[in-house]
């Protein structure tokens, strides 16, 4: 099943609210139904807290993190997209297993 891009956005959003981020969104009728998926998975152990991927993150890759997204890649397969500014000054978009932490993919982002 291929989610819109709605649910990245709302999942990141409702991945933060449990981690004790601020959350603001935009209302759409989409959103609650992509917020419940991303709930579910957090509450099943499917994905980790934000807050915890991103502190394993900064443990493997150099960089400050200027955006993340949640991507369902299925219906048990979740990924972070972190989009990181390098020391070098290039963007990069780091692709991470939203439940090991684990990196996937690191490509540039143009």
């Amino acid at each position: 099943m291929r989610y819109s891009s709605r649910f990245l956005m709302a999942a990141a959003l409702t991945t933060l609210l449990f981690a004790g981020g601020t959350v603001i969104s935009t209302a759409d009728d989409d959103d609650a139904r992509d917020h419940e998926i991303a709930r579910q998975a957090l509450v099943e152990g499917r994905i980790r807290p934000l807050t915890e991927i991103t502190e394993a993150f900064k443990t493997q890759f150099a960089g400050e993190i200027v955006g993340v997204e949640l991507e369902a890649k299925g219906p048990d397969r979740f990924v972070y997209e972190f989009k990181v500014l390098t020391p070098e000054g290039k963007l990069k978009e780091v692709k991470v297993d939203a439940k090991t932490a684990k990196i996937l993919k690191v490509e540039d982002d143009d």
